[in-house]
């Protein structure tokens, strides 16, 4: 089992001060939380490491290094929830959610598309409706996405949850039904723009016609 380590310490400063202070200082403030503890361990994390976490294994397993001073502890977890400053580009809070590898847990993993529907080519509108859906399976088995091959796809077809291979021990528990994507037919405005378009064309070739005569 791939699992990434990422360094963190133990923070008492808390509020909306101290946060901004945390961020001037290129550090992100971070919670731990734990089915098992009652009491959730505030934490604090370089924003570089962390970036770099988030943007190659957002699903997978964590080992945090946790110090304390002079004491180091470990503990397992996975990213349960990330907020940015879209403006700044930058991530201002993360959730971290404490596991054991024997206990199966819930998360959302991202639904990854593959291929060009026939619709498509066929000038019908490909409608993304669910870009994740609801797992739960062990930790070690939690998938980076969920791939899903849509070049069958017709117009007036759709995918729905249940369509989605699930790997070995994942159970689905987004309601089966709810439709990922969806491939529409040409809608009228875009008709009469391809009208139009053909028109120019048409115009454009009798102009050419006419300076050759």
């Amino acid at each position: 089992m791939e699992k990434t380590k990422l360094r963190v310490e133990l923070r008492n400063d808390k509020g909306k001060e101290a946060n901004k202070k945390f961020r001037r200082e290129g550090i992100v403030p971070a919670v731990l939380y734990s089915p098992h503890n009652k009491s959730n361990l505030l934490l604090k994390v370089d924003s570089g490491n962390l970036l770099k976490v988030v943007s190659n294994k957002r699903h997978g397993i964590i080992g945090l290094e946790i110090e304390d001073g002079e004491k180091k502890f470990d503990r397992l977890a996975i990213i349960k929830d990330v907020q940015f400053n879209s403006l700044k580009k930058q991530i201002i809070h993360v959730d971290f959610y404490e596991v054991t590898l024997k206990e199966k847990l819930a998360v959302e993993v991202r639904v990854e598309l593959i291929g060009e529907p026939i619709g498509v080519k066929e000038g019908g509108i490909l409608e993304l409706e669910l870009r994740e859906v609801e797992i739960e399976c062990l930790p070690s088995q939690i998938p980076e996405s969920l791939k899903a091959d849509i070049s069958h796809l017709k117009i007036n077809d759709h995918l729905t949850a249940g369509e989605l291979a699930l790997p070995e021990g994942v159970e689905l528990l987004t309601e089966s039904d709810r439709i990922i994507a969806s491939v529409h037919p040409p809608t009228k405005m875009e008709e009469v723009a391809k009208e139009e378009e053909e028109e120019v064309a048409e115009e454009t070739e009798e102009k050419a016609e006419e300076k050759e005569e």
